[in-house]
C-alpha cells in the first residue's frame, strides 16, 4: 500500500524546504501515519463543469471557464473514475458535491465576494452540474454547497454519521480550496482523512504543494490512488 512518507512528501511536493523547516519537521509529530477506519466513505469534491472546464491547457481555456483546471482537472477527475467503480461495488458510502448557489442569493455569499462572482456556478448552468463521468448513483450522497468544505452549511456529517461512517477518503477539485477545507473540517468533526493525491488538481501549483504538504503534516494521510482502491478493497474483505 502506498502512502506517502517523509521523503514522498519532501522530495516530491515541497523539495525546497530550508533546512529550519525540516529540523522543525523532524522534531515534532508531524505527518504521522495515521490509516483508515473501519467505515470509511470516499468523497469526490467539486467534479463539476465550472472547475473542470475544457480538456486543454489551463491558459486555452480560461476564456470559456475562468475557474477551470483545465488538462490537469480533468486527469484527476479519469484517476479517479476507477476508484469510484470500486467504492461502488463494495458498497462503501460515496459522496460527491459541487457548488451552486440561488441565482437571487450570489452576492450574499462571503466565498463568492472574495473570489469573484461567476455564471458558471448558478444553479441550473452547464458549470453547476455534476462531470457525466460520474454518473451519481441513486445510493450516493449529493453534497450541493455554498462554501469551500462539504461539511459547512450541509447535512453531510449526519448523513456520514447515519451510515456509521468513521474516516474519509478525499479526492477532487481544487487541492488548496475546497479538498483542504473538506480535510480540516473532517478531522476537526472526528473522521480519519486521507488525500488521493493523483486524484486532486488545483490552478495554481504552488497553492496545491502547500496544501499537500499542511495535510499531510497535520490533518490526513496523503496516499495514491491505487492505495485508495486498495483501503476500500480492504474493507470489503472484513
Amino acid at each position: 500500500m502506498s502512502y506517502l512518507n517523509w521523503n514522498d512528501v519532501s522530495n516530491g511536493i515541497v523539495p525546497d524546504l530550508d533546512a529550519q523547516d525540516r529540523a522543525v519537521i523532524d522534531s515534532t509529530k508531524y505527518g504521522t501515519k495515521q490509516g483508515i477506519g473501519e467505515r470509511p466513505a470516499l468523497i469526490l469534491v467539486d467534479f463539476q463543469n465550472a472547475y473542470l472546464g475544457l480538456d486543454r491547457p489551463i491558459l486555452d481555456q480560461l476564456d470559456s471557464y475562468s475557474s477551470g483546471g483545465g488538462e490537469g482537472a480533468w486527469a484527476a477527475l479519469r484517476t479517479m473514475l476507477p476508484v469510484l467503480a470500486v467504492a461502488r461495488t463494495s458498497g462503501i458510502p460515496v459522496v460527491l458535491s459541487r457548488i451552486a448557489y440561488p441565482r437571487d442569493a450570489e452576492h450574499d455569499n462571503g466565498f463568492v465576494k472574495k473570489r469573484g462572482s461567476s455564471p458558471h456556478f448558478i444553479e441550473g448552468s452547464d458549470g453547476a452540474r455534476f462531470a457525466e463521468e460520474l454518473h451519481p448513483a441513486h445510493n450516493d450522497v449529493l453534497v450541493t454547497k455554498q462554501a469551500a468544505s462539504c461539511f459547512q452549511g450541509t447535512s453531510l456529517h449526519d448523513d456520514l454519521a447515519a451510515l456509521g461512517v468513521d474516516s474519509i477518503i478525499v479526492a477532487g477539485l481544487s487541492t488548496s480550496g475546497c479538498v483542504r477545507a473538506t480535510v480540516v473540517d473532517g478531522a476537526a468533526l472526528g473522521y480519519r482523512c486521507a488525500v488521493v493525491v493523483d486524484g486532486t488538481a488545483d490552478r495554481i501549483q504552488l497553492s496545491r504543494r502547500i496544501a499537500l504538504f499542511d495535510i499531510w503534516m497535520k490533518y490526513g494521510d496523503l496516499v495514491t490512488a491505487d492505495a485508495a482502491v486498495h483501503l476500500i478493497e480492504s474493507q470489503k474483505e472484513k
